[in-house]
């Protein structure tokens, strides 16, 4: 597939992260809901200094080398996470709730650091809301609700806190940096 970089995947975890984003049929019915211009910077705590981007080509979503010019959302997986959300059922519910659950989960071995590069405008028209009430579903509000956002103001301002969080020092391409 063209622009499909997985002949080049430096070991097994970058591998199956990009396998489940291509393939999982969670990670896929979510991606047909966002729009195909989001696009995601990723990270992997084992291989520091080096940046990947997920983006959408040709009704695939591809996990490459590079930096995300402009990325809506900035994320860095640990093998174990990788692991945690390879075994995460057929829904997006499920899929979802693995996730935000690693996302808090303080175990540094299993955490995924998170932040919003992009506005809540910018989510919002790239279908990020309509993916969280649409794919999610009630199971997905409940969660939500069960860590205090009720409300698109509180999501609002969450997203806003997760923005403000800025460039982490492991989004640096200097090898090394955590």
């Amino acid at each position: 597939m063209a622009g499909d970089a997985r002949e080049s995947y430096p070991d097994e975890t970058v591998a199956r992260l990009a396998r489940l984003y291509r393939e999982h049929p969670a990670w896929c019915a979510a991606a047909a809901i966002v729009d195909s211009r989001a696009t995601s910077g990723v990270w992997f705590s084992h291989r520091p200094g080096e940046p990947w981007q997920l983006c959408r080509e040709a009704e695939l979503t591809i996990l490459k080398p590079g930096r995300a010019p402009d990325p809506d959302l900035v994320f860095r997986f640990t093998p174990a996470a990788v692991e945690v959300l390879a075994q995460a059922g057929d829904e997006i519910g499920d899929f979802a709730i693995r996730l935000f659950e690693l996302m808090i989960d303080p175990d540094p071995e299993r955490h995924v650091g998170f932040r919003t590069a992009a506005s809540f405008a910018r989510l919002l028209r790239r279908g990020y809301l309509r993916l969280l009430v649409q794919g999610g579903g009630p199971r997905v509000a409940l969660f939500a609700a069960g860590h205090g956002v009720r409300s698109l103001g509180a999501l609002r301002r969450l997203i806003a806190a997760f923005t403000r969080l800025g460039p982490f020092d492991w989004e640096s391409d200097a090898e090394g940096s955590r």
